[in-house]
């Protein structure tokens, strides 16, 4: 088979997936919501933080939108999945509300061994955990070497989880969440972010935990962030935004 033969479909597969949405996402609200995100830090008086948006990591629409969810929802259990741009925006809000915890899960030990020293706060647990293999519904996948069950429920009833991590593959990307994700909610007041969400295997696992969302007859709300790159959010009610 030709080289070309591969990659034609391929090309077909990329173009299809650029919805109008999208578009829009990328020539217009990405500058939209980076004005809107610097206006907000000023407001909060965090214009201080050296945020870097760039297209492989955190860009402008998840940026605002986490500064805003912070700011309205004020969140008290925090996990984020992959460190990066958006786990600057956590730890300041860490430091400066008592009542919040937030767990960072990383598996580049290099990344986080450059990094690690910026995030050492009270509240704050930046915790390097490498992927091994876990099997999820019938499914492998590379996950976080973490067992979320061994927290007790206090401690893992989360109402923002920040998937980002970790590195995304073509097929049920991330998928690892699945396992984990109704124990470690608060199934009152949530709201789970997953970035890049535009590419199929995230939506896979999207679409996945959804079914089992309407399994359990857990009420949530679903909703789409368009920028440079694409989020999907899946909230309950109250954790909503108006964006």
């Amino acid at each position: 088979m030709s080289s070309l033969h591969i990659i034609v479909p391929h090309i077909k597969t990329i173009l299809n997936r650029f919805s109008l949405n999208m578009l829009y996402g990328l020539f217009v609200k990405e500058f939209i919501y980076q004005s809107k995100f610097k206006k907000l830090l000023i407001q909060k008086n965090w214009n201080d933080i050296k945020i870097k948006p760039r297209g492989y990591a955190a860009n402008c629409s998840l940026l605002y939108f986490l500064v805003k969810l912070l700011v309205e929802k004020r969140p008290n259990k925090i996990l984020e999945l992959g460190s990066g741009e958006t786990t600057k925006l956590l730890f300041r809000y860490v430091k400066e509300n008592s009542s919040s915890d937030v767990l960072v899960l990383e598996d580049n030990i290099g990344w986080y061994n450059n990094i690690k020293q910026n995030f050492i706060a009270e509240r704050f647990s930046y915790i390097c955990k490498p992927l091994a293999e876990l099997e999820v519904d019938d499914r492998l996948c590379n996950w976080y070497s973490y067992d979320f069950l061994e927290l007790n429920q206090q401690e893992k009833k989360f109402n923002l989880i920040l998937i980002d991590g970790p590195k995304g593959v073509r097929r049920f990307s991330r998928f690892g969440i699945v396992k984990y994700f109704f124990d470690i909610i608060d199934k009152d007041n949530f709201l789970i972010i997953f970035d890049d969400s535009s590419r199929k295997g995230e939506e896979d696992t999207i679409n996945y935990l959804l079914q089992l969302f309407d399994e359990k007859k857990v009420d949530y709300t679903k909703f789409d962030l368009y920028g440079s790159k694409k989020q999907t959010c899946i909230a309950s009610e109250n954790f909503v935004l108006d964006i």
